[in-house]
């Protein structure tokens, strides 16, 4: 075996399928700050994140969303996704300034920036933009509060 130093040739293939939505950096960066932006106070906990995530990604968990936000808190168990993707995501969001670390409710949380409030002003006046994720944020980000939260967490442990 030899290891060979100096240029290598490479070569770039066009791939018949798009990119999907939700592996673009730019979807997520957006609906995280749709996200927050539709929450109380513009902020938010990291698992309400990660909940409302799984809701705009997966119609099932919409719907389980609907249920747990209209019911009594606790009683439909729902074991959500935690997306690494997701998690860098929040990364960009906060390295370009749009949010920054907080706590809310004794967990770890982030809120918009004013830099995060003005984007999240430009993406509500786009009427064409994320309209499917946007409608279900703003029906039911700011309702799930972090007392639901911690109901559907703690569901989902009594559940497994």
């Amino acid at each position: 075996m030899s290891l060979t130093i100096g240029p290598q040739r490479f070569s770039f293939r066009k791939r018949p399928i798009a990119v999907p939505g939700d592996l673009r950096i730019e979807w997520r960066v957006s609906i995280i700050v749709l996200m927050l932006g539709f929450s109380r106070s513009k902020q938010a906990s990291l698992a309400k994140l990660h909940l409302l995530n799984d809701a705009v990604r997966a119609p099932k968990a919409a719907a389980l969303l609907d249920l747990v936000v209209s019911s009594s808190p606790g009683r439909i168990p729902w074991t959500f996704r935690i997306e690494p993707a997701f998690g860098r995501a929040i990364d960009f969001v906060v390295g370009d300034g749009l949010a920054g670390w907080t706590t809310t409710a004794d967990r770890s949380a982030l809120q918009l920036s004013i830099k995060g409030v003005t984007l999240f002003e430009s993406l509500k006046k786009e009427h064409d933009l994320l309209t499917s994720e946007r409608d279900l944020l703003s029906k039911y980000a700011k309702s799930m509060t972090e007392a639901i939260v911690s109901a559907v967490i703690g569901a989902a442990r009594r559940a497994t």
